[in-house]
């Protein structure tokens, strides 16, 4: 099977592989990411080997994917109650066009509690695609997100663990502090 290295790597992630064929995979987890504020993201992964990546092919996918994330996902939290959705393409491409490599390389539009990044491998010359920087809006799940970029689009290099977000543990134990303060008082004032 062509994509057999990204499927054992889904699967030591922890993945549920949904659908798959020779040259496409989806997968999902759901995760609850303590050091990302008590959040949980339910992520929807796709990894596809194209003959040529253009841009109506990104947006196309991203949006039959955004449906599967929500139907993959139980209704019982609302999103952005602590919950939220990531949908990440991997594409091992042939050839990527300029406008599918600038898309790949561009800050996501911010949606409400919903992520979609995708990321590019070129075959032909081994080069990466995927958004470097890291945005306001998500800032503490880009870490992830990177994270799984690099062990799809590259699964033999050395595994590492996925790593925790410092600024999510941050303002999570500050809000654990400020809850804490305001019951200390709350207390105080029923005494």
């Amino acid at each position: 099977m062509p994509l057999q290295a990204q499927r054992s790597e889904l699967e030591r992630l922890q993945f549920k592989i949904v659908k798959e064929s020779d040259d496409s995979i989806i997968a999902f987890r759901k995760k609850w990411h303590w050091d990302c504020l008590f959040t949980r993201l339910t992520y929807v992964v796709f990894v596809r080997k194209v003959a040529k990546l253009d841009l109506e092919t990104i947006e196309r996918d991203r949006n039959e994917l955004s449906g599967e994330a929500k139907r993959l996902d139980s209704p019982l939290i609302p999103r952005g109650f602590q919950k939220g959705f990531a949908v990440l393409t991997f594409y091992l491409a042939e050839t990527i066009d300029d406008s599918a490599r600038e898309r790949l390389t561009t800050k996501p539009k911010v949606r409400f509690a919903f992520f979609y990044l995708p990321s590019a491998l070129d075959q032909k010359t081994g080069k990466t695609y995927y958004l470097q920087d890291t945005p306001i809006w998500g800032y503490i799940y880009y870490g992830k997100f990177r994270y799984l970029t690099q062990r799809l689009l590259n699964p033999a290099s050395p595994t590492g663990t996925e790593p925790f977000s410092p600024a999510g543990i941050g303002i999570t134990v500050f809000i654990c502090f400020i809850l804490l303060l305001e019951a200390g008082i709350i207390f105080a004032l029923l005494k």
